[in-house]
């Protein structure tokens, strides 16, 4: 009997200690699995807040110019049939010419119309007159018709859909390809920070450039609805080509699974120049799934039909919704006649003489009375333009922008 029982306690202990060894393995944490549990729950975001800013630089001409790209608003897509955002932004043009282009604006849209006004000047488009702060309303498929938002942006990743709107099956379909994506190799160091309030993993990560590429065309299949063209397969390679040169940092819950940061840096090479272009992103993501407030502009709108109206050759479709392929095959905005407002730098609004006026001293939170915020001997102008930190170590995302 006692060997009885001494050979039992063995055999409940060697099954004890394999449950519980399968149980490590099994709850032991993965990186990969994250990722999935967090684009999971991402795919089902009913609204959130963020800030987003993107810095490139890159040759225009012989003429070295660093872009930096800023938005920050609120998402409301717990109705796919009608997302609605409010989304400010800013860009910045900073040449070696001592000159930078500056222009900000912001952008709604709000039961199925889309509202747009820019700070002045604003581009320059005939009828419309921002320095009385006027809001241009567009009905639905109408935005198009205007151009670019941005004129002369010159983004180093191109859209691989066009800019129309998603219809609802389209939002499902999406909904449905995010989780299933597989996109990055990713690896976890055992850190952690407090984010907003919520505790996150960090995760770091870099594209799967065939993973990037055939999640690009099933984009074009959950947007439009129908095969990629040629042209959209050629724009995939070129584009994960480009992206899997980025280097990722996740910042994701450990309770919600939610993303609350990614930070990426990189470089893309210049099809016309083969130089280098360094790359910077910087998202924050907060208040998931708490209200939003999105309101539609009440006063100093106009129609984008009474802006056409006033523009040479300006013809209205008959279904009122081809604003973009009017028969002199000009938008509102064309690009080569309305570029973003110049400003030059001069000496009496640049009192430290580092190549940042005061206005980009504040846009970029750097101290105007001292050429060297960092005293890390280089002037802030200079770390600007290579995408450097000008209050401290690390790319130039490494403070937080504002408007």
């Amino acid at each position: 009997m006692k060997h009885f029982l001494t050979l039992l306690l063995s055999g409940v202990l060697a099954v004890m200690a394999f449950v519980f060894a399968a149980y490590l393995v099994f709850t032991s944490f993965r990186p990969e699995r994250e990722m999935e549990l967090m684009l999971r729950e991402m795919a089902q975001l009913q609204t959130v807040r963020y800030d987003a800013g993107f810095s490139w630089s890159q040759d225009v001409g012989g003429n070295r110019v660093s872009t930096t790209l800023y938005g920050t608003g609120q998402i409301d897509a717990s109705q796919a049939e009608n997302v609605e955002h409010a989304t400010k932004f800013r860009v910045v043009h900073l040449s070696e010419d001592a000159s930078y282009q500056d222009l900000s604006g912001e952008l709604r849209k709000v039961d199925s119309q889309t509202y747009l006004t820019y700070e002045a000047p604003g581009p320059d488009v005939e009828g419309v007159d921002f320095e009385k702060q006027v809001w241009v309303a567009f009905a639905s498929g109408e935005l198009p018709g205007w151009g670019s938002v941005l004129p002369g942006l010159n983004a180093p990743v191109e859209s691989m859909t066009d800019t129309g709107a998603w219809t609802v099956e389209g939002v499902e379909r999406l909904r449905t390809l995010i989780p299933l994506m597989d996109l990055f190799y990713v690896d976890h160091n055992g850190l952690t920070q407090i984010i907003d309030g919520a505790n996150t993993r960090i995760i770091d990560g870099r594209f799967d450039q065939d993973a990037v590429e055939a999640f690009l065309l099933d984009w074009v299949r959950a947007k439009e609805g129908q095969q990629p063209t040629d042209a959209h397969r050629v724009l995939a390679a070129q584009q994960a080509e480009k992206v899997s040169r980025m280097t990722l940092r996740f910042w994701i819950g450990t309770q919600d699974h939610l993303l609350y940061r990614l930070q990426g840096a990189g470089g893309f090479v210049q099809e016309d120049t083969h130089e280098l272009m360094p790359m910077d992103v910087r998202i924050e993501l907060s208040a998931h799934n708490e209200p939003v407030d999105i309101e539609k502009p009440e006063e100093n709108t106009v129609a984008f039909t009474q802006v056409l109206q006033g523009l040479s050759g300006g013809l209205q479709g008959s279904d009122g919704a081809t604003f973009g392929d009017r028969q002199d095959g000009h938008e509102a905005v064309v690009a080569d006649s309305a570029r973003l407002p110049v400003t030059e730098v001069e000496q009496s609004n640049d009192p430290d003489g580092d190549g940042l006026d005061n206005l980009l001293e504040r846009f970029y939170g750097t101290d105007m009375n001292n050429p060297d915020t960092d005293g890390d001997g280089l002037t802030d102008g200079e770390e600007v333009h290579s995408g450097l930190n000008p209050k401290g170590n690390g790319s130039l995302f490494g403070f937080g922008l504002g408007l």
